[in-house]
């Protein structure tokens, strides 16, 4: 049976797995349930978008390795290859074909489409995306939303992004990845969509969380003049636990908070009122 409600799950820069994310939709779904609400007319995909930047990186450090160099330390050099390298290998290089990102979209796509396909025609959508996701799923969605000729990853509204109701951001990263662009120039996506149902549209939130000790989230609108008009709010949020949540290490936090379950459960409900 087609579900009336979709989520779409994109985490940030590491190694695959989705524990941490699964964990947090459980505790969204209990208060749900615990709410007397049918948690089972939702479905949510996860993008597992690591694939194509993992065998990069795992080929540039077996090269270093089979060349019979002492290094030390391969458990650093591989969390600094594996996180970091990932905000190289997406972007490419300027004015050079970068595979990373398109093969990236790719599996962005793989799991839109299957979240489609498990909904009921113009199905409201809510994205979660943290860190590095923030900027994959910005980025995609920002090309369907301005696709010049056919577009083969947007053959239908919602593959267009055009039930996209809920988009709530984690420890973004805009910022890092401004600095390879006119940053002045750079534009938001178009939030709410323009087609998007007039009792949907009166529900539309756009609402990026940020820790003010994780130096890798940051507020949107201070990026500039389009972002300060931006249909998006800044929330300041603490995330971390007592070992964590005064440091950069809260960045890590985000997928743990209970507030935030709690804001987005709280949310779903009010959708499916519209």
């Amino acid at each position: 049976m087609s579900k009336k409600l979709g989520i779409l799950v994109i985490r940030g820069s590491g190694e695959s797995g989705f524990k941490k994310q699964e964990k947090f939709l459980g505790k969204i779904y209990k208060r749900l349930e615990n709410e007397g609400f049918p948690s089972d007319q939702i479905h949510h995909e996860m993008v597992d978008w690591y694939g194509p930047l993992q065998v990069q990186q795992e080929s540039a450090l077996d090269r270093m390795y089979a060349a019979g160099i002492k290094l030390r330390s391969r458990a650093t050099r591989r969390l600094i290859v594996t996180n970091i390298g990932d905000l190289i290998t997406y972007g490419g290089k300027p004015n050079t074909q970068s595979t990373g990102y398109e093969d990236t979209h790719k599996l962005v796509h793989k799991s839109v489409l299957a979240l489609k396909n498990e909904l009921e025609e113009n199905a409201p959508l809510i994205i979660l995306a943290a860190s590095m996701g923030t900027e994959i799923i910005s980025n995609y969605i920002w090309d369907r939303q301005h696709a010049t000729s056919p577009d083969p990853l947007g053959s239908s509204p919602f593959e267009r992004f055009e039930t996209l109701t809920g988009l709530f951001t984690l420890g973004n990263n805009f910022p890092i990845f401004a600095a390879a662009h006119d940053i002045d120039a750079m534009e938001p996506i178009t939030f709410p969509p323009p087609n998007l149902a007039p009792n949907l549209l009166a529900k539309a939130v756009w609402e990026n969380y940020y820790d003010k000790n994780d130096s890798m989230g940051y507020p949107i609108k201070a990026l500039n003049s389009k972002y300060a008009v931006a249909n998006v709010t800044d929330i300041q949020i603490n995330v971390g636990n007592p070992l964590t949540f005064w440091n950069l290490f809260s960045h890590f936090g985000y997928w743990r908070s209970r507030k935030l379950a709690k804001r987005i459960a709280h949310y779903i409900t009010d959708v499916f009122a519209a």
